[in-house]
């Protein structure tokens, strides 16, 4: 591992930290009942800050995770280094596609 990619990889684990922390939080104050409805968490997502917290924390997680799974290959031998990169690169930006368009689709 190189040290951009450990340094990569403290910095998305403390901004992980910091999003998973602040949603975390949120849930707690603003939680009004024991069991909240489908509508209400609809509701509640339709805001921009909500949006704006779980688009973060996707894009943190999945960074973080595949930031991680290319330090193991890379530890492990990995030969083919720039391709791996651009099959993760790919992968994920497809995976965060499909969260933020799973966002989407739930308060529409």
């Amino acid at each position: 591992m190189n040290a951009m990619t450990w340094l990569l990889q403290r910095i998305s684990a403390a901004l992980l930290l910091v999003v998973l922390g602040i949603h975390i939080w949120a849930l707690y104050v603003f939680n009004t009942s024991e069991v909240i409805s489908f509508s209400e968490a609809r509701a509640r997502l339709s805001s921009a800050p909500y949006v704006l917290l779980y688009v973060l924390l996707l894009f943190f997680g999945l960074f973080h995770a595949f930031n991680g799974v290319y330090t193991v290959m890379v530890d492990m031998g990995l030969k083919t280094r720039k391709t791996t990169i651009g099959i993760l690169i790919i992968l994920g930006t497809a995976l965060f596609g499909i969260g933020v368009y799973s966002i989407i689709q739930f308060i529409m």
